[in-house]
């Protein structure tokens, strides 16, 4: 639901500075999501999203990296970009309908490739740092013994090499897929960079209920990839992936104290004992 609501000054100013018509914006609302920190505004009949850089954000995340991103991908894939400024990126709004589920195989498989023949964003996606970033600022207590042995341990073995180097989306699942007419395009690029095809498909993978080798095997032919060798290199990120999944949920469990964190995290962690 949509309504009236106060916003800070400072994005005002920025709706004024970069905005036609910014006397005429009304009916702003904050839209749900589990980073939080974006509103939905409109200005007559155009619609738009604003994020705001919260002080509390997750390391990795930049709006000025996002609003890098969305100037170089193709309209067609993701919000076409407005400003960012004094802490706010502004997107225009896509109409379309967010579906509980993943698109058919064909359709996921189809973005993926379009996605990937993108130009690379020019920053790396490292993991690495991410994961020693999130054990730091977890919650001393949650930070067990089993936790940092893994994160030494993969330290050690170092993230697995590139099979193929391309732009990544790395946060694609139901919600952040909006169904149009004649596409499925993507929100929420945060977390965006260059990285390896086999990381977003076991992002994917690990993140949804999704018949992974369908996945696999379609995107590897569409690709002109190996099936086997795409599957071992999926495999190869997946603990990786359900690591920095754990990790990720540590850090807003301390930050929000929202339980709904420390339930995904103990489900994270189950994850990765299973996968030993």
């Amino acid at each position: 639901m949509r309504y009236n609501k106060p916003i800070n000054s400072s994005l005002q100013r920025v709706i004024e500075k970069y905005l036609p018509a910014a006397q005429a914006a009304g009916c702003f609302s904050p839209l749900e999501g589990l980073s939080g920190g974006s509103v939905y505004f409109s200005i007559g009949t155009r619609e738009f999203v604003a994020r705001q850089q919260l002080e509390t954000s997750m390391p990795g995340v930049s709006l000025a990296r996002q609003y890098r991103a969305l100037t170089r991908i193709s309209r067609g894939i993701g919000s076409p970009p407005v400003c960012q400024a004094e802490g706010w990126l502004i997107v225009e709004w896509l109409n379309g309908e967010v579906k509980s589920e993943l698109p058919s195989l064909h359709s996921l498989t189809s973005l993926l490739y379009d996605l990937h023949h993108q130009p690379c964003f020019g920053w790396r996606i490292n993991l690495l740092p991410l994961l020693e970033r999130y054990w730091q600022m977890a919650a001393r207590e949650r930070r067990s013994l089993a936790w940092l042995r893994l994160l030494k341990k993969m330290k050690k073995q170092g993230e697995p090499k590139p099979l193929r180097l391309a732009a990544l989306h790395m946060d694609i699942h139901a919600g952040n897929l909006v169904h149009q007419a004649q596409s499925i395009q993507l929100i929420d690029w945060e977390y965006a960079g260059d990285g390896d095809v086999a990381l977003e498909l076991a992002a994917i993978v690990t993140g949804n209920n999704v018949d992974s080798e369908s996945l696999i095997r379609t995107y590897a032919q569409m690709s002109h990839i190996q099936v086997d060798e795409l599957s071992r290199q999926v495999t190869r990120w997946q603990p990786w992936v359900i690591l920095l999944m754990a990790s990720w949920y540590e850090c807003r469990w301390q930050q929000t104290h929202d339980r709904t964190f420390l339930t995904l995290a103990d489900e994270a962690w189950c994850r990765l004992q299973g996968n030993d």
